[in-house]
């Protein structure tokens, strides 16, 4: 399975990888679309934090990391 990351994920992808590869995503662009508690805000006052906005004939430049599968993930965990 691929992966895209860009962004933090360049430097600090936080899963294992078994290949990583410069990459281009077409049809989207880093945007500040995404409200996180996480880092940024609060519950009450969520904060901006860049994601992935799809838009036609824009393009997001990253990384393509190979993940190797290892069986079932669990989510949330």
């Amino acid at each position: 399975m691929w992966v895209f990351g860009y962004g933090s994920l360049l430097w600090n992808p936080g899963f294992d990888y078994a290949e990583k590869r410069l990459a281009c995503l077409h049809g989207y662009h880093r945007s500040f679309c995404m409200r996180s508690i996480h880092h940024r805000g609060t519950i009450e006052e969520p904060g901006l934090v860049l994601a992935l906005d799809q838009q036609e004939g824009a393009s997001c430049q990253g990384v393509a990391f190979r993940v190797e599968y290892l069986g079932a993930i669990k989510l949330g965990e």
